[in-house]
């Protein structure tokens, strides 16, 4: 993570306020993330591989 970089803050308060502080739904998401990675050949997560991952979990709207 660097901390300069506007993606990896945007990626991270969007992982947070999805999962507020839910391990295991922290978990999922992660797994998804990974899967959305490799399905795309990215290497950097950014909100909108995040928002990806939310949009294949069956959780709640926040």
């Amino acid at each position: 993570m660097d901390e300069a970089d506007f993606t990896d803050s945007q990626a991270i308060a969007a992982i947070t306020r999805i999962t507020g502080g839910n391990f295991r739904l922290l978990h999922r998401l992660f797994v998804q993330i990974d899967r959305i990675l490799r399905i795309n050949d990215l290497t950097v997560i950014t909100e909108d591989v995040v928002e990806a991952a939310r949009s294949t979990l069956v959780i709640g709207v926040t």
